[in-house]
């Protein structure tokens, strides 16, 4: 038997190089088919059944992959081929003849390089023994897509540009035809640009069906967006999240199933029934997650396409969603609320044991991997104006979502192992000289002396309840209590209530004048001593609200929790102040 393996690779390249929004949804959608539909149509017509056809509905695709009628068991006589995973981007599958495997390698990549053009797509195969242990072959098949990916060259030696030929407006690649943009301009764009766009709505239309059953609707693309919200939208929110140890729980997933069958084809058989459901479910996860979380924009976020109200359009378009990935632009105002919502339910979705079509699968590994109910994940938000290149705005999200990671490192149980917890960092591009966020945090840390350090930021934040860490080591739990969220959201609040009070100058006292609240960043910038002499000098006046915004006894400062395994000698203090600050209008 023959394990293959299809892949696509560069993925954020291919759907974030551009400032286009409506050619990154379009991209978006194309590495989507690559593992579904694409994939699905060219199995379907080998083994002469259509219902592998049925793509579009995620339900219906979920249900005929776990259904033994549409996708049987390799070890059926009369089956050539069986599908074990067929996600946006990534097959996984196993076929009896070798002839086979290449033919489907051979029509997928074809049809890659005639329908997404710039697209990355590998695949390779490796032949197995059905009666020894199916997770080497897989983890072998995984080394070698490894090895030919690193040997593929660019996606750009397709496109020469000698002999000279005008470069697309949005691409840089070389231009193969004009487009007539509403101003009646000649544009010239590539191939690569003119497929995504013509892919936009068709993806728009896919996660229209997600929500299909409510009143709402996604716009259609960013010029609608941009129309039905310019009253509204003074901010675009850019928000990535991704899953939490997921690449090792796939690397090492026989370790975390029960499997007490003896022989290996057994063995095999759930380890593939399992590692299916196990995919399909996150998939499912998310999308629930998705679909819960964007009720928080049904108050007050949502605008009538037409007068009778039938339809209401959602002041957000998802550009990823998938596996554990999301990545949507939305309207900023709402941005945080909306990433917090999401990374809270993928922790209860996860956690299930009821879920639809899977069971308990997510449930039954991640305790054995993680020793919690559920996964966890993580999130970047970037928080832009509406005009603000995208693909910059989207690095950010991206460095933003890596800073957020490092909550890994720092909640572990006793076994140096890490605990499911989520976590989430945000910034919000007030100035748009410079969005490079090592250098924006590295503006936030001053240096006092030798063994003191100031941090004028606290960022990132914990979202994970505490009680849900109870099996994080002492110091984990006391450092995630420091980087709460709901904590932080507090803070906010005093100042969102500053906002509203700042009209009644009869009742000062109550609140925080904004001119105090200036005077107090400008302190804090001059270091923690200066930042503290100044808080003092107004506790006892406004003391009803600096009680509250005090870190510590009378000190917007609190000393960071460091891990005693860094052997780092140095006192660090951090406020909250400036982030509190900052998140003033979109909490």
């Amino acid at each position: 038997m023959f394990l293959v393996l299809i892949e696509t690779s560069g993925n954020q390249n291919f759907i974030f190089a551009t400032n286009k929004l409506k050619e990154n949804i379009g991209a978006s959608e194309l590495t989507y088919r690559v593992g579904t539909q694409w994939l699905l149509e060219i199995i379907g017509d080998i083994v002469k059944n259509p219902n592998l056809k049925l793509w579009q509905d995620s339900d219906l695709l979920r249900q005929n992959l776990l259904n033994s009628n549409h996708n049987p068991p390799i070890e059926d006589d009369k089956q050539s081929i069986e599908i074990i995973i067929a996600v946006s981007g990534k097959a996984l599958l196993i076929t009896k003849d070798k002839e086979i495997a290449q033919d489907i390698i051979t029509q997928l990549t074809t049809k890659c390089l005639k329908e997404a053009p710039g697209i990355n797509v590998t695949g390779v195969y490796v032949e197995f023994d059905w009666n020894k242990p199916i997770q080497d072959a897989v983890k072998q098949v995984y080394r070698k897509i490894e090895i030919a990916q690193s040997n593929l060259f660019s996606s750009e030696f397709r496109f020469l540009k000698l002999p000279i030929l005008s470069h697309c407006d949005t691409s840089g690649l070389p231009a193969s035809q004009i487009e007539i943009n509403p101003e009646n301009d000649k544009i010239p764009i590539s191939q690569v640009s003119f497929t995504k766009r013509n892919s936009a709505n068709d993806s728009l239309k896919r996660m229209d069906k997600l929500v299909q059953k409510s009143n709402f609707k996604f716009p259609e693309n960013t010029n609608d967006l941009e129309k039905n919200f310019e009253e509204k939208l003074n901010w675009l929110g850019i928000v990535h999240a991704d899953g939490n140890g997921l690449g090792q729980i796939f690397f090492k997933f026989e370790q975390f199933i029960d499997n007490d069958l003896k022989s290996f084809s057994e063995k095999n058989r759930d380890y593939i029934n399992k590692l299916r459901k196990f995919s399909l479910a996150l998939d499912l996860c998310t999308q629930n997650a998705f679909k819960e979380a964007i009720k928080v924009f049904k108050d007050n976020g949502k605008i009538s396409i037409n007068e009778n109200k039938t339809n209401e359009i959602l002041p957000i378009i998802p550009l990823v969603l998938g596996g554990d990935d999301l990545t949507v632009v939305c309207d900023g105002k709402k941005a945080l609320e909306f990433t917090e919502k999401f990374l809270l339910t993928f922790e209860e979705e996860t956690a299930r044991n009821d879920l639809e079509d899977v069971g308990n699968i997510i449930n039954e590994v991640s305790r054995k991997a993680l020793k919690s109910d559920g996964l966890s994940s993580c999130a970047g938000v970037a928080i832009v104006k509406p005009h603000f290149p995208f693909s910059v705005g989207y690095d950010l999200a991206e460095s933003l979502l890596k800073s957020a990671k490092t909550v890994k490192n720092n909640v572990q149980n006793n076994d140096n192992k890490t605990v499911s917890c989520s976590a989430l960092d945000f910034h919000i591009v007030y100035d748009s000289s410079g969005v490079d966020l090592e250098l924006i945090r590295g503006r936030l840390e001053l240096k006092e002396n030798e063994n003191i350090h100031t941090k004028l930021y606290k960022r990132p934040f914990v979202v994970t309840p505490s009680n849900k860490l109870k099996e994080a080591t002492e110091f984990s739990q006391k450092w995630a209590k420091f980087y709460d969220w709901n904590e932080f959201k507090n803070k906010v609040k005093l100042f969102t209530k500053n906002k509203r009070n700042s009209q009644n100058e009869n009742d000062e006292k109550k609140y925080l004048p904004p001119n105090q609240s200036n005077k107090l960043r400008s302190a804090l910038f001059r270091g923690k001593e200066s930042g503290d002499a100044q808080f003092q000098l107004i506790y006892k006046r406004y003391e009803n609200i600096t009680i509250e915004l005090a870190e510590s006894d009378k000190s917007l400062f609190q000393i960071t929790p460091i891990n005693s395994k860094e052997n780092n000698k140095k006192t660090v203090y951090t406020t909250s102040f400036l982030d509190a600050l900052d998140a003033t209008d979109f909490l």
